[in-house]
């Protein structure tokens, strides 16, 4: 039997702004390669992939991130009243169609998603794929395609969606289609372990990292646990191997850690993790776009951080009000985060390299809140990372977000854009936003003088 091809896309993001964080499409190359394994033929066209669309000058910073390209497009009618520019960010319409033609003729097509509103620049992917690919099959999966199952099947129209882990259900769905018979008795429902296929990429400026998947924690804004049920982490010495094989084979020097809990059961996983990063003398930077459990972080892990070569750190402190912390599962107190930022500092990091997320636009939240909290931090002599918050459907802040009439079931997910302060009001106005946002920037200013 002739194995089937595959064609795996990341879709156009559709929004006021984008900027790629050493981003990849990791689940849906987590899939292309469990796909692989059980003889499926794949190719991917990446349309966020900046090394192939981005703009060559400064697109790219020294340390992996940068700019996408944007082409400008009318806003939604729902989005017509807000001033900022909308567009599609990553490749041309004419690029991805002269991709599209050198492209294999795939037998089906599979489609990723991210943050729910973006969903209209799904929709206009998959309008592209259609008039050239009209008669494949289209399998949308991913967070949208999750959170947001009726919206997607309505307004996407794929002819097959998959919600949660996609990997088994994926090979189910594809051997039913084409007829294969398999037994299914000891096939997992996903399996994260060695590299991934980035030969499917023509350059690379950074690879992705996940040394595990879920979180142990139960934040109430977070989406995490509806994801990914359970937790899971990889064994250290087959994630060790990965940051080798990806350095060794396609150069990459620049990692970034996209786990949500990369610190929890730290000195069995991130302690031999780093230890054994060092002992190969891999030339490597780590990055942590998303943020770190600042309570972890005793002496001997920021010593090992610091000879293992992170560069951007990130740590989770999202308020210093006590009502919010709780909100984030007491997972860091004042103290916990002096402490830290006083471990990270010994071990030879500057303080103003140190990046802190906050959070603004809780429900129920005030402006003063948000003011101590990034004067707080400023106080410590570290930087603030202000997070506008997004309801996502099935969190606890979801439904308080509900109960005070921000947002109902039926939403359209555009109106959960973090641009627009879904949860504003009259006592936390869109005003207030912004000056907390000029705030923010202002002492990270003073910070970095």
């Amino acid at each position: 039997m002739n194995s089937r091809r595959l064609l795996l896309i990341n879709p156009w993001i559709a929004d006021f702004a984008a900027f790629d964080l050493w981003a990849k499409p990791l689940g849906l190359l987590y899939i292309g390669k469990f796909l692989m394994k059980y003889g499926y033929e794949i190719e991917l066209i990446d349309l966020l992939d900046r090394a192939k669309w981005g703009e060559k000058k400064n697109s790219n910073s020294s340390n992996g991130k940068g700019k996408y390209s944007k082409t400008i497009i009318p806003k939604p009618p729902l989005l017509s009243w807000v001033p900022r520019r909308y567009g599609l960010y990553g490749a041309t319409k004419e690029q991805f169609l002269e991709s599209l033609s050198n492209t294999e003729v795939p037998d089906a097509i599979l489609v990723t998603s991210q943050m729910t509103y973006w969903y209209p620049g799904i929709k206009e992917t998959v309008k592209v794929i259609r008039e050239v690919y009209p008669e494949k099959p289209i399998i949308l999966g991913g967070i949208y395609a999750t959170f947001y199952i009726d919206h997607a099947k309505k307004v996407i129209s794929p002819d097959y969606l998959i919600a949660g882990y996609g990997e088994k259900k994926t090979l189910i769905l594809l051997d039913s289609l084409f007829e294969i018979e398999r037994d299914y008795t000891y096939i997992p429902d996903f399996d994260d372990s060695g590299t991934l296929p980035w030969d499917l990429y023509s350059e690379l400026y950074s690879v992705p990292i996940m040394t595990s998947r879920g979180c142990p924690f139960r934040c109430t804004y977070c989406a995490t646990r509806l994801l990914h049920p359970h937790f899971f982490q990889r064994d250290p010495e087959d994630v060790i191997k990965e940051i080798v094989e990806d350095h060794d084979r396609f150069g990459v020097k620049n990692f970034a850690f996209f786990d949500d809990a990369l610190f929890a059961n730290r000195d069995r996983h991130i302690v031999p993790i780093l230890e054994g990063v060092i002992d190969t003398r891999a030339n490597v930077n780590f990055h942590t776009p998303n943020g770190l459990f600042a309570r972890e972080i005793d002496k001997y892990l920021a010593e090992l951080m610091k000879r293992a070569g992170f560069k951007t750190i990130r740590l989770s402190l999202e308020s210093i009000v006590l009502e919010w912390q709780k909100a984030s599962s007491g997972k860091v107190s004042r103290e916990n985060f002096l402490t830290a930022v006083k471990n990270l500092e010994a071990a030879g990091f500057n303080r103003s390299d140190i990046e802190v997320y906050l959070i603004m636009g809780l429900p129920g939240q005030n402006c003063n809140q948000v003011k101590e909290s990034l004067k707080f931090v400023a106080g410590t002599g570290t930087v603030s990372r202000l997070a506008s918050f997004s309801p996502i459907p099935g969190t606890i802040e979801w439904e308080r977000a509900k109960e005070m009439g921000y947002v109902y079931d039926d939403i359209d997910p555009l109106l959960t854009n973090n641009t627009l302060y879904p949860c504003r009001s009259r006592d936390f106005s869109v005003e207030e936003f912004i000056e907390l946002r000029q705030l923010s920037n202002r002492l990270n200013e003073e910070v970095r003088q």
